[in-house]
């Protein structure tokens, strides 16, 4: 009985480690990154109604000390977009995955070694959720690869 029970405590601790790490297999976090994914788990309360993501995006800053966000608007996000949203006491996470989910936007956080904007979170179109997709990465590789090519 004793050895059943050591199991599933085993087990449970695993699971929950696992649950715990949300970050993609492989993807290792620059410090800035790293501060930043932390600050995604503080609480926001948002009331917007019919508000510029511009004005979002500055709300958000004000309410999360040392958050940096930029809107990826030369990958079609408008300043202007309108956002509704209203939320108490949430994480910045989830308060960005409720405005976004219905807007077709992303955002990512940016963990580059020597990039101007590491540590940012960029919003942008698409279905991210803080880290990028697996297939945006196999694209961007595909396409450094194509460019080599291309090159020769």
């Amino acid at each position: 009985m004793r050895h059943l029970f050591a199991l599933a405590v085993i087990m449970l601790i695993g699971a929950v480690a696992s649950y715990a790490d949300d970050k993609p297999k492989g993807s290792d976090d620059t410090p800035a990154a790293a501060a930043t994914h932390k600050l995604l788990e503080k609480k926001v309360s948002c009331d917007y109604k019919d508000t510029r993501l511009e004005d979002v995006v500055d709300d958000l800053k004000d309410q999360i000390k040392g958050l940096r966000m930029r809107l990826d608007t030369k990958g079609g996000v408008s300043r202007n977009q309108v956002i509704n949203y209203k939320a108490k006491d949430v994480t910045l996470a989830a308060a960005l995955d409720g405005m976004f989910q219905k807007n077709g936007l992303g955002y990512v956080v940016i963990s580059q070694k020597g990039d101007a904007y590491d540590g940012f979170i960029r919003i942008k179109q698409g279905k991210e959720r803080g880290y990028p997709l697996a297939e945006d990465k196999d694209d961007k590789g595909k396409k450094d690869k194509k460019d080599k090519k291309d090159k020769q």
